[in-house]
């Protein structure tokens, strides 16, 4: 599923990084293996977009055709430029790197 999310995303994004984590192990009462996600994507296709606005172009083009298949994903978005100056003190890789372990 997560090769998947990245070639559906590659096809309406430049994508500079992305880094997609399977977070359904801590949502057990779903029963799903892939029903959960985290995903950091950085992309100049973002500069002067708000972060609503960002979230919204990936759920869409997400949930155009995979409503039944993706129940949850938490998004980062980011520009080259934002990328570069947060990732070191990210919240959002800290907490990733603290599910994950």
């Amino acid at each position: 599923m997560k090769k998947y999310i990245k070639e559906i995303l590659n096809k309406k994004i430049k994508i500079e990084y992305i880094k997609i984590y399977n977070i359904s192990h801590i949502h057990k009462k779903f029963g799903k293996k892939n029903s959960h996600f985290k995903i950091i994507i950085v992309s100049n296709d973002f500069l002067k977009i708000n972060i609503l606005r960002r979230h919204q172009i990936i759920y869409n083009i997400l949930f155009k055709k995979n409503k039944k298949k993706i129940y949850g994903i938490e998004i980062f978005t980011y520009t080259k430029k934002e990328w570069k100056k947060n990732k070191k003190n990210c919240y959002s890789i800290k907490c990733i790197k603290k599910i994950i372990k």
